[in-house]
């Protein structure tokens, strides 16, 4: 194995560059959601039992010593325009320890009460539990095996950032052999055009003109539709939904876009503690929850033929985030899929979308190729293995090739397709896409898959001095481009951004394009005020410069753009509030 590169082909060769995640967290104390007194235990397919634990429920009352609990199922608001955003619950009815109550939804909401001695009640327990409760799947017409597949992702984790914190999990999935595509690489900046080019097989710029306002209507395209139509029952789950993460603001969906929908479950209940690195649904993490449930999910339809798509962002999506709070958590729910049965019929995808964006990490020039390769691991089924060996071969040669979503996709597809009877064409098929089942060329480059020339890592990076003339110039065009964007930015009454200037060039690094005639600048600088650190690429041609793709901040984003008119524009404007101005005055 080549240790100096993550690949090496003719087509690709991209450098192996470790950002350090092992740093010591002085002092650092784990949040805590507190102490589960009443626990749900599934006992049947629709049946779950109640164990109210005395010692624990007595620790929450205050002045009493009598209390009652009750249970209440809920789901989406049926509300026009509110569906997404609203619950609506069961009439509360009590519940008693060792009772057996019938499933009637995916999500219950236990409450205890304390009874005070003026016949007054005051709530002193509040949880909240996830089940599957089995849908009848319409089977379809086969000729062959239906394999299950399980998706579960984790946001911003690269595979370096993952072997090194995770390190229970990343031994747990190395002793199982599983497949580890060090050539996965991302093909957008955030977590939405990476996710929805392995989701639906498109590019973020068709997304946006077929989806935007209207993601109901583009379902249909979404990975897990087509299983649904091939019969499969189908899941989606992501926690943490603050965030302005997958399906956000444009691209929500106002009816569940699968079987089991795991959004009103994390719309009860979301809490952050321990300074932003630990969120809790319930009395229990939300990652928890997540992964708790997709075992719900592969339990209860471990005889029908489904797909589950879980996405968890509460433990890696930034630097006050703790990978490593969740390793021993995902080493279990691997365990336990292992020995549910579940490897020897179902393809599990372990991935992410890209790695840290920003941070005090993304100063640093390794940071530069962690960002941009996530990490992908994925499980082939036992009965897959002996029943496809070519494939399987190729599965196994492509893990030291260029991969991107788009390939994930297709490989999805197909494997959703190895059970028709007839052949299916794949409506988002592009001859630049191809699925691991099939060998990728070595030959295969950046532009030949469609990652912009801004995205690529497909090179070595050679260091510059901070003041190199030509590297200064590619500085200053940076700069002078974020200058003139800001002049343009439309603010909110009262305020306008302030204007900024160059404060230190952090990093200076150049590469030539394949052909050795053109030159690449990227650089890393500091504005001010507000210590901004930006990163650009500057291409040098002909005597000209010209900027590629935008310029990215890589610090964290503490609001300071808040005033803006279009979202895309805050990371380019420090507000400041216009003196002798007053909102108008409503009477």
């Amino acid at each position: 194995m080549d240790v100096q590169h993550m690949i090496n082909t003719p087509g690709c060769r991209i450098p192996v560059a470790m950002v350090n995640y092992k740093k010591p967290h002085k002092n650092r104390k784990r949040g805590y959601c507190g102490y589960r007194a009443v626990f749900l235990e599934r006992e049947d397919i629709d049946k779950v039992r109640v164990v109210i634990k005395e010692k624990s429920i007595k620790k929450y009352l205050k002045r009493g010593k009598k209390y009652h609990c009750c249970y209440r199922f809920f789901q989406r608001s049926t509300k026009p325009g509110h569906e997404h955003r609203s619950l609506r619950f069961s009439k509360c009815t009590k519940i008693h320890d060792r009772e057996t109550i019938n499933l009637e939804q995916d999500f219950i909401n236990v409450q205890c009460f304390e009874n005070s001695n003026y016949n007054q009640t005051h709530r002193i327990y509040d949880d909240v539990y996830a089940f599957c409760k089995k849908i009848k799947v319409k089977n379809a017409t086969t000729c062959g095996k239906q394999y299950n597949v399980l998706l579960i992702g984790m946001d911003s984790m690269s595979l370096s950032r993952f072997v090194q914190t995770m390190t229970r999990t990343a031994k747990f999935v190395y002793d199982k052999f599983w497949p580890n595509y060090r050539g996965y690489h991302k093909v957008g900046d955030n977590t939405f055009p990476n996710l929805m080019a392995a989701l639906t097989g498109h590019n973020i710029s068709s997304i946006m003109k077929s989806c935007s306002g209207r993601m109901d209507q583009c379902n249909n395209k979404l990975i897990w539709s087509i299983y649904k139509n091939s019969g499969y029952v189908t899941a989606y789950g992501e926690d943490h939904l603050r965030l302005p993460d997958i399906f956000s603001k444009d691209y929500s969906f106002r009816k569940s876009p699968t079987d089991h929908y795991m959004r009103p479950f994390f719309l009860k209940e979301e809490i952050e503690i321990n300074n932003h690195s630990l969120l809790c649904a319930g009395k229990i993490s939300s990652g928890q929850q997540l992964l708790d449930y997709a075992i719900n999910f592969v339990l209860t339809y471990k005889d029908d033929p489904f797909f589950g798509f879980f996405w968890m962002n509460s433990f890696s999506h930034n630097m006050n985030n703790h990978p490593e709070d969740a390793d021993r958590m995902f080493e279990d729910f691997f365990n336990r899929l292992y020995y549910t049965g579940a490897f020897d019929n179902t393809f599990i995808i372990f991935l992410s979308d890209h790695g840290i964006r920003f941070g005090e990490n993304r100063i640093l020039v390794e940071s530069y190729y962690d960002d941009r390769l996530p990490l992908l691991y994925i499980w082939p089924p036992t009965t897959f293995k002996m029943n496809y060996p070519d494939k399987l071969k190729s599965l196994l040669i492509n893990q030291f090739r260029l991969i991107t979503p788009y390939d994930l996709f297709d490989t999805l597809f197909e494997i959703s397709k190895l059970a028709d009877c007839d052949e299916v064409e794949n409506e988002a098929a592009d001859p630049n896409h191809n699925s691991i089942f099939s060998v990728i060329s070595p030959n295969r480059t950046c532009q030949d898959v469609g990652i912009h020339d801004k995205w690529c890592s497909c090179h070595n990076l050679y260091p510059l001095d901070a003041e190199d003339a030509e590297g200064i110039r590619s500085v200053h065009f940076a700069v002078s481009h974020i200058v003139s964007v800001m002049q343009t930015i439309k603010t909110k009454r009262c305020w306008s951004c302030t204007h900024l200037s160059l404060k230190n060039v952090s990093r200076i690094h150049f590469y030539y394009d394949k052909n050795k005639i053109n030159i690449y600048f990227v650089v890393a600088f500091s504005m001010s005020p507000m210590n901004i650190f930006y990163e650009a690429t500057v291409l040098h041609k002909d005597s000209q410069m010209y900027l590629v793709g935008s310029v990215s901040i890589i610090s964290p984003y503490k609001g300071f753009g808040d005033c803006t008119i279009k979202h895309e524009d805050r990371i380019y404007c420090v507000c400041q509030k216009n003196d002798n101005c007053r909102l108008s005055s409503i009477f």
